[in-house]
Parts: structure tokens; C-alpha cells; sequence
């Protein structure tokens, strides 16, 4: 493929490929990934073990590598997510050492221009052949906004902001000539870019809403909605997943759900939820989750403390994700409950990214493919 070829995204990004559960990993550009726990094996930020991620991921057909946006950690013995890899580097890094897996970079958008953005990610898509996508976050953590002097907008403002943001950078996307912009956040003149992105219509966005605002933006302009799971039960989850694809279709639209899930697969139930245990419970870092819930505005104290603890455990264990704890049969077994709910893909987080990806690929991989979950990945 040549510079100037440009393909529909169904074709080069993996997110479009028929797996009826979709999977990736996520985090691993961030000290301790997921997990607030100080427990031994727990990811330590190595460039040599993040190349081993990729390519192990890459190598065993997993569909995409998504990264945290951080810039501070949250303090306690772990200073949980201190270290971290920039993302839109770190995309263009991994997409030039792998073969066939979607590669995001995750953007806060009010630190970043939105034609700046449009012309890494453009950089990015093509050193990947067309498997870039863009992760947009409107901000939440204050102390990052702080470290750059930029303006903190009241909630449902930052979604208007973001809004006209993707508008402005998929204009300097897919316009030819030379244009004027004219918007409530951004001003400018004769904006223009080349080479545009393989990918078109364009890469596609993901966003994680949850807020009514955040919702109604995943809708009506992101490809992914990247969402917590409210209720894990299966009618629950399925009540809130329809919502968000209903609130799509209303315009006009289709957008895939993601969530994140951590992962314990061992060769018993038994094991496996004593290993839970023993890196939450044990091993947890109740300093660093505290201030994190803290800046989440969940330290209320309406609120029950049973709920408040489940909080913890849950953020502990893998920053609020759904639980995936078992045989790995078991493990199959909650995959396609999820895939009935309607999750169209899962991003996986572990304690020991290496050796539980491995365990990963070697005996949960397999079973998916038994199940029909997943497609036999076979290297051209």
C-alpha cells in the first residue's frame, strides 16, 4: 500500500472483522496498569516487556492495544499510574513493530489541538497500513488540567467542546482544499493537511460516556462507546447497552460497546478467587484508590459503606471493570453471556500482563474459538 492509496476502514481496521467478541489489551503504557495492588508481578512500565505485549497480542490475532491517558498518579505506596508512556508516541512505536492489531492513542482533548491530533493520528494510521484509532477523553482528573494551565469547563460543556473538536479535526481529515472554521471553541484560518489517513471515511473514535452528555456524544459522534457496566447482571447490562445503541440508531447511526474486564484465570474456581482476594484484599493499595475515588466524587459519605467497600475492591482489582474470574472455561462462559447482553468487544487488564496474557493466549484463546466467539487467527 502506497501513501497516497486510501481504503475503507472495514477493510484495514480489525474492529470491523467478524468476531462476535472482540478483544484487546489496555493500559499497559502505565505503571500498574489496572491494577492498585502491590502485589509481586504487578506491571512495572518497561519499554521491553511493552514490545512483548504488542507482539504477543499482535502474533495471537487479539484485535486491538488500547492506552491510558495519565499524566499523575494517585499517590499511596504504588503513586498508582505515575509512570506512563505518551500515547500518540507510543501508538506509532507499536504500530511500526506489529502486523494486523488495531493500535489507539488515547487524547484528552483540551490539551491537545485539534489539528495537531489530526496530523499525528494521520502519521500514525499510516505507519499501521490503516489500524489507527483515537481514544477521545474530555478530562475528569483537575490536578492534570492544572499541570497545563488549561481551562476546566463545567461537565456538559466539555462535551460541546469535544463535540466541535472531532468536527474541526475530521474536516482537516478528509478536506482537500484549504477551508475557514468558524466555531464557539476554535478559530481558524486556511486550515488544511496532508497526507490524509489510509482509513475512510476516517479512523474511527471511541469515547467512554457515561454521563447523560457523555452518552448523547458516544452517540452521536463517536464509532465505540467504551462504557462501565452499572448493574452486571445480564438483564441490567442489557437495558443499559440497548439504550446506547438505540440512542444511536435514532440518528441515524451504529456504534460498537466496549468495556474493560480484569482478568483471573487459574485451574480452579477456588484458585482463582483466592488470588483475587489476596492481591485486593491483602495487597491492595487503599491510599492510592482512596484518593482516586475521592477525585471520582464517590467518597460521599451517603453513601453506604458496603457500597463504598465494593467500590474499592472493584477499582482495586481493575479500576472498576467487569470481573472475568475463573477456569478459563468459565471465563469462555462469561465472554458469551456478554456477547448476549450486547458487548461487542472486551479490553483486558491482568496483575501480570506477561505471563497471564501468555496463559491467555494458550488456554482461553483456544476455547473461543470452539465456542464461535472468536474467528482461528492465521497469519497471512
Amino acid at each position: 500500500m502506497t501513501a497516497t492509496q486510501h481504503v475503507s476502514r472495514v477493510v484495514t481496521n480489525p474492529l470491523y472483522r467478524g468476531h462476535r467478541m472482540k478483544l484487546g489489551v489496555m493500559a499497559f503504557n502505565c505503571s500498574h496498569g489496572s491494577t492498585i495492588t502491590t502485589a509481586e508481578g504487578a506491571w512495572e512500565l518497561h519499554w521491553g516487556d511493552t514490545k512483548k505485549i504488542a507482539k504477543m497480542a499482535d502474533s495471537a490475532g487479539l484485535d486491538v492495544l488500547l492506552p491510558v491517558g495519565r499524566w499523575r498518579g494517585y499517590g499511596g505506596p504504588t503513586n498508582f499510574n505515575n509512570s506512563t508512556y505518551e500515547s500518540f508516541t507510543w501508538a506509532s512505536a507499536l504500530a511500526a513493530m506489529t502486523d494486523q492489531i488495531a493500535v489507539f492513542a488515547t487524547c484528552h482533548v483540551p490539551l491537545v489541538h485539534p489539528i495537531m491530533a489530526a496530523k499525528m493520528a494521520t502519521t500514525v494510521d499510516h505507519v499501521s497500513g490503516g489500524r489507527f484509532c483515537l481514544n477521545v477523553v474530555c478530562g475528569w482528573f483537575k490536578d492534570e488540567f492544572e499541570m497545563f494551565g488549561a481551562e476546566w469547563r463545567e461537565h456538559d460543556v466539555r462535551y460541546e467542546y469535544a463535540t466541535e473538536w472531532v468536527e474541526l479535526m475530521r474536516r482537516v481529515w478528509s478536506e482537500e482544499k484549504e477551508f475557514d472554521y468558524s466555531g464557539r471553541f476554535f478559530q481558524s484560518k486556511r486550515a488544511w493537511s496532508q497526507p490524509k489517513p489510509i482509513q475512510k471515511p476516517f479512523p474511527p473514535v471511541m469515547n467512554a460516556g457515561g454521563s447523560e452528555a457523555g452518552q448523547h456524544f458516544a452517540a452521536t459522534v463517536a464509532d465505540m462507546n467504551f462504557v462501565i457496566l452499572r448493574n452486571q447482571d445480564f438483564d441490567g447490562g442489557k437495558t443499559q447497552i440497548d439504550k446506547l445503541k438505540s440512542m444511536a440508531r435514532a440518528v441515524g447511526r451504529e456504534v460498537q460497546v466496549w468495556i474493560h474486564v480484569y482478568v483471573v484465570v487459574r485451574d480452579t474456581e477456588e484458585e482463582a478467587r483466592r488470588y483475587l482476594n489476596y492481591y485486593v484484599r491483602e495487597k491492595g493499595d487503599y491510599d492510592a484508590v482512596n484518593n482516586l475515588l475521592t477525585i471520582f466524587g464517590m467518597q460521599s459519605k451517603t453513601l453506604d459503606p458496603k457500597v463504598l467497600d465494593e467500590f474499592r475492591f472493584h477499582f482495586i482489582a481493575g479500576h472498576g471493570g467487569y470481573p472475568l474470574v475463573g477456569t478459563p472455561a468459565q471465563v469462555v462462559d462469561q465472554l458469551e453471556m456478554l456477547t448476549r447482553m450486547g458487548v461487542d468487544g472486551c479490553l483486558i487488564s491482568w496483575v501480570n500482563y506477561v505471563d497471564e496474557l501468555k496463559q491467555w493466549i494458550d488456554e482461553v484463546n483456544p476455547l473461543l474459538e470452539q465456542a464461535g466467539l472468536r474467528q482461528r487467527y492465521t497469519p497471512d
